[in-house]
């Protein structure tokens, strides 16, 4: 008797093991881009719905962190998306306006009076209006992610607008942006994120316009010291997963979808933590790195909102609807 319960108790082991064996092989690997470093407020962000995402599932979806451009850049990275080449990413606005025109009210300049103002839009169900601009269109939307304001840097003094004139400034990929920096009386420049520094060092340009947290962990301080402090836009960003990708989950379970969708949510609120705490490390840093901020005044702010009165009035009625609503909330 004692021999057979010992037998049993074996064979109960060994099936333990194999059924570990088993659920330690995901049954899908979904493959995550991003164009930051390790560390970075949406790359930590993506490793935590990475780990939420195998709980909720018992292993059976992983989902694999590839940062620092590693699977191309931002405008790549969408392409690759469209036909399943990459399952997931992030993308800031101004990168998914290309594709998804819509999205223009989002990315107007000065269109929020601050931080707090923005996230009351992004979380009503105007936030969630535009997150499903993307559905059916390749992707599928599933979070906002914070990405700060983002304000002027330079290699000369900037003090006023007036001191933008004739400036060659760099910007994303983005028409509208190069728009916004002309009505400013700059010249703008597109060229590809990871090539800002150089294009700093060599004096290809005069500065370029990004979040602090961005500028510092780029080491974009140290090639363009001075910080013109008007936060001319504030860009979320977007989590979102190909269509192939969400076909893919669907066939394991298709409740899984909504794990994903969920889980994305939650890892958004934590990177909002995340940003605040980075906006705060950069700003130190910068200091102690010798970075000259400089706050534009009242007078000069009102300057900066005139100049881009063009771009609100190209906005159909629609559109303008929805900028009176952003402005009462």
């Amino acid at each position: 008797m004692k021999k057979l319960a010992f037998i049993s108790c074996i064979l109960l082991l060994v099936l333990c093991a194999c059924q570990k064996e088993e659920t330690s092989h995901p049954e899908l690997v979904l493959r995550h881009a991003d164009n930051q470093s390790d560390g970075y407020p949406t790359v930590e962000a993506a490793k935590y719905m990475a780990q939420l995402v195998k709980e909720r599932t018992d292993g059976k979806i992983e989902i694999r962190i590839y940062p620092d451009s590693t699977l191309g850049s931002e405008l790549s990275v969408m392409q690759q998306m469209f036909y399943g080449g990459i399952d997931m990413s992030r993308f800031s606005l101004g990168t998914l306006f290309k594709y998804f025109p819509d999205l223009w009210v989002l990315q107007l300049p000065y269109l929020y009076s601050d931080s707090e103002h923005m996230w009351r839009v992004l979380d009503s169900e105007i936030g969630d209006m535009y997150l499903n601009e993307v559905v059916g269109n390749g992707l599928l939307g599933l979070a906002w992610y914070d990405a700060g304001a983002r304000s002027f840097y330079t290699r000369t003094p900037v003090s006023s607008i007036a001191s933008l004139e004739d400036l060659t400034i760099r910007v994303m990929e983005n028409d509208m942006m190069s728009r916004t920096i002309e009505l400013l009386g700059a010249e703008s420049i597109q060229i590809p994120y990871g090539d800002v520094y150089s294009a700093l060092q060599k004096l290809r340009i005069d500065g370029a316009e990004n979040n602090l947290p961005s500028y510092v962990f780029t080491g974009h301080n140290q090639a363009a010291p001075y910080f013109y402090q008007d936060e001319h836009f504030r860009l979320p960003e977007v989590v979102v997963m190909s269509v192939y990708a969400q076909e893919k989950v669907a066939a394991i379970d298709p409740s899984y979808v909504e794990i994903i969708q969920e889980c994305a949510k939650e890892s958004g609120l934590y990177e909002r933590k995340l940003w605040k705490e980075e906006e705060s490390r950069a700003y130190e840093e910068a200091v102690r790195s010798g970075v000259v901020f400089t706050i534009p005044s009242e007078e000069d702010l009102l300057a900066l909102r005139k100049a881009m009165e063009p771009l609100y009035q190209e906005l159909g009625e629609k559109e303008r609807e929805i900028v009176e609503r952003i402005g009462d909330m």
